[in-house]
């Protein structure tokens, strides 16, 4: 009797036909019996594999998937009933290959249709921006608050080539507020800046995408700058620049050569800005078109209503001594004169005064003349805790005496200087 040949393996395992088993697996836990259906007898990435499942149902069901899958060449394939056509499923595997891993085809959905507008509704940055800007005037927001939002979208439009508003995602606006320098030209803006400039960019793009049918709005789906961070006050205070004030002497030689200038028409208005701490800008215009009768030296007061103050909280500051005899001293002078703007500036680059630097003198000399956090609160429109934060023990009271002291007459004289008008440079006289 011969014995039978022994049969050898000639297919190698790792190319041989898919061989998937099922079997039951037993385990105690916790004292516990368990029972599971173990799956195995594949590869991925070279390494053999196993998946357990509660029942058979579910593991007999993936070995079908997993066997199709596996004899399958080239791309991998799911046994799935869908209702989508052949056309529908290639095109939803074509938008995988070019979303590849970076975002979801759920992701890539979503933000189409929260960006995607149809072309009737279409309407350029330039162009919306002078529609908002319009509507803005008529609710009657302060002009210098116009112009700045108008400057920083004029500057954001510029960056992103002036695209229709629904095209603007928030990667280009992080761009363009990353892209925003100091004064250097070479530092990246302080945070400050960074809050200031995406407040307005919000502001305009929240509206936008407010209905109206006047203007056709919404002209976007969402707000792109919602996504973009905000820095806490804690990390703006962190590149605040310390409170500049104007020391007692130097502002004695402010004012010799202020009175001096162009016949003292720059007077009334830095006496107003230094010993009243208005606002120089939006409040003082606004009192000048109220006139003089908001100045009462009968009363000793200066009468600063909702529409004048920047709060849009009416407020009262009492006239000083010194305030008093300069108001006097220039009572037929207007409060602000011609062409404000460009004296004012020619004024503040030549004795190098920052924008309210004035006002935060007349705070901080104040809390040192006079130790009433509440009443120089009341008095400038600000809140005590902004004052005792920002404006205590700046100075000592001897320099809240000598700032008050500052009159017209007596030691006035020492200094005879002039601003130069086309140079902005002081020169004898």
């Amino acid at each position: 009797m011969s014995r039978a040949k022994k049969r050898t393996r000639t297919t190698a395992k790792e190319s041989a036909g898919v061989n998937l088993t099922i079997r039951e697996h037993h385990e105690i836990k916790a004292g516990k019996g368990y029972s599971s259906f173990l799956v195995q007898g594949w590869k991925e990435g070279g390494k053999w594999k196993r998946k357990k499942f509660k029942n058979r149902k579910d593991a007999e069901r993936f070995v079908a998937l997993k066997t199709v899958e596996l004899e399958n060449q080239g791309r991998s394939q799911r046994m799935v009933l869908s209702p989508l056509t052949d056309e529908q499923i290639q095109q939803a595997v074509d938008a995988f290959d070019a979303l590849g891993s970076t975002y979801s085809l759920k992701e890539a959905v979503q933000f189409f249709l929260e960006n995607h507008r149809p072309p009737e509704f279409k309407i350029s940055l330039s162009d919306g921006l002078k529609v908002y800007l319009d509507d803005r005037e008529r609710d009657g927001v302060r002009h210098r608050t116009i112009k700045q939002a108008e400057s920083v979208l004029k500057m954001f439009l510029s960056a992103v080539n002036d695209c229709d508003v629904h095209e603007v995602t928030p990667q280009k606006v992080e761009g363009f507020l990353r892209g925003l320098r100091a004064k250097d030209g070479i530092s990246p803006a302080k945070r400050k800046t960074w809050n200031n400039y995406r407040n307005d960019l919000s502001h305009f793009f929240g509206w936008c995408a407010v209905a109206d049918l006047g203007t056709q709005r919404p002209w976007t789906f969402n707000n792109p700058v919602e996504s973009i961070r905000v820095f806490s006050a804690k990390q703006v205070a962190e590149q605040r620049a310390e409170i500049a004030t104007t020391p007692p002497g130097e502002v004695l030689r402010i004012f010799t050569v202020l009175m001096r200038w162009r016949g003292g028409v720059m007077v009334k208005p830095f006496a107003l800005t230094y010993f009243a701490g208005i606002r120089p800008d939006g409040e003082l215009k606004r009192l000048a078109l109220g006139g003089d009768e908001l100045i009462n030296l009968k009363t000793g007061f200066i009468t600063i209503p909702a529409n004048v103050s920047k709060t849009k909280e009416a407020r009262q500051i009492k006239i000083t001594d010194n305030l008093a005899e300069w108001l006097k001293a220039y009572s037929s002078f207007p409060i602000i004169p011609k062409n404000w703007d460009r004296l004012s500036k020619q004024v503040r680059g030549h004795f190098k005064l920052s924008h309210d630097e004035a006002r935060h003198s007349f705070i901080s000399y104040h809390v040192a003349l006079n130790r009433s956090v509440g009443d120089v609160a009341l008095q400038a429109g600000n809140s005590e805790s902004i004052v005792k934060k920002h404006y205590l023990n700046l100075h000592p009271a001897e320099d809240g005496a000598a700032f008050f002291g500052t009159a017209p007459g007596g030691r006035h004289a020492v200094f005879k200087e002039s601003i130069n008008e086309e140079s902005g440079h002081l020169k004898a006289i």
